[in-house]
């Protein structure tokens, strides 16, 4: 017990930063959210036909407070994921089978095991699995740049993003970031196993999670390049591990009878894909003709990631880690090259923004060069932002 409590005492000091300020925002969202709630649930629609097209299966908090805290973070996809979680993908239909499983199966098995309220449990997963993101992440660039300030600096740009409260929500992005980041510091530190494993995880959350093998080979041939020397035992099962996760889940829907991913989220989705250039200006050119809050920040987001990916090119200490660059620049080309048929070009752009986590080092170089006066203001106005999003979030207003 002495060691157990020596050991979380260093973990405390060590990553003391990055603790209080995701448990912070996960306090002061769920808060903010909470206080809100208690304003407008009166307003809320009681008809059983209501509650089924706005929760499903699942049932609603009978407290005011259950609603308020727990109830309120039920919107969208999160809907979807803890309908599987509570009820597998036997008790939803076809469409919601483009969920990928890792996510949900973790928060159903845990709310079963401690018998906690689904989206409780898949709160709590979530912001556990943010804290981890921002300590592996902080661990891969002070690894990669040997400067603890830009290491800190891009964990407080990737968690007080203004879109990042869905790293709380119950929603994947959490669990696929901290795979990911996990994944690619593993790649990093030479250990290729547990790079493979986190990847196939990353796999297992969300359909992006192949794009690792990216990384994985780069970093590969540029060691045998380097020492000219055989791949080992060891890299060729991590290379191989690394895209299972989607493997195994393309398989399983196979095996039971269900269409190809890409073909169901296309069909379920009215999904397509199309050249991101041409997306953006079909983005452009419907702002110009109907402009809408949500359509400008999808916009503001996808240039903003762009320009920070062509600087970060640009600077030889960027670009020298080509493989991380590649690999956050496919996961944008990916996010970009998707067109929703009824809706904005770069729907869902303002959560996916996220997974290129490499561009907030890019983000934090930036900022580093500004006055600590202008350092504040970008800070006070992220946290702004993301509190009027996270308030449309409540109200059901799509933002992501």
């Amino acid at each position: 017990m002495k060691k157990l409590l020596s050991n979380l005492s260093q973990f405390y000091k060590n990553y003391r930063f990055q603790i209080l300020l995701v448990f912070g925002l996960r306090i002061g969202y769920s808060l903010w959210l909470g206080i809100f709630w208690f304003f407008i649930d009166k307003y809320f629609p009681l008809s059983e036909q209501a509650l089924w097209e706005t929760y499903y299966h699942l049932s609603r908090s009978p407290s005011l407070i259950g609603r308020a805290f727990i109830d309120v973070w039920l919107r969208w996809d999160a809907v979807h994921y803890m309908n599987i979680a509570e009820f597998g993908y036997e008790g939803v239909g076809l469409g919601d089978t483009v969920f990928f499983p890792l996510y949900p199966y973790l928060v159903g098995g845990l709310s079963r095991m401690i018998s906690f309220n689904v989206t409780l449990v898949g709160i709590i997963v979530s912001s556990i699995a943010t804290l981890f993101a921002s300590i592996f992440f902080y661990e891969l660039v002070n690894e990669l740049f040997n400067d603890k300030r830009l290491a800190k600096w891009s964990t407080a740009c990737l968690v007080l993003y203004p879109t990042a409260f869905f790293l709380h929500a119950p929603y994947t992005d959490a669990l696929f970031l901290v795979t990911s980041i996990a994944s690619i510091l593993m790649m990093v530190r030479k250990k290729p196993i547990m790079a493979g494993l986190f990847a196939c995880a990353a796999g297992l959350t969300r359909a992006q999670g192949v794009l690792l093998l990216i990384p994985m080979v780069i970093i590969l041939f540029q060691d045998h390049i380097h020492n000219k020397k055989f791949i080992n035992w060891g890299e060729l099962v991590g290379l191989i591990i690394t895209p299972l996760g989607f493997g195994a889940y393309s398989f399983y829907r196979m095996k039971i009878g269900v269409a190809g991913f890409l073909e169901t989220y296309q069909t379920h989705s009215n999904v397509d894909f199309q050249f991101p250039l041409t997306n953006i200006y079909i983005g452009i050119n419907g702002i110009l003709n109907r402009p809408t809050i949500l359509e400008i920040s999808e916009l503001i987001s996808v240039l903003l990631f762009l320009a920070l990916l062509i600087w970060m090119v640009t600077q030889k200490k960027f670009c020298k880690h080509i493989a991380i660059m590649a690999y956050s620049i496919s996961t944008w080309l990916i996010i970009t090259s998707k067109i929703t048929l009824w809706a904005s070009p770069f729907q869902c752009s303002n959560r996916y923004i996220l997974h290129i986590f490499f561009a907030f080092v890019g983000m934090a170089a930036l900022l580093l060069k500004l006055s600590y006066r202008k350092q504040k203001f970008v800070i006070l106005f992220s946290i702004i932002s993301g509190l009027i999003l996270i308030t449309m979030y409540g109200l059901w207003l799509f933002i992501g």
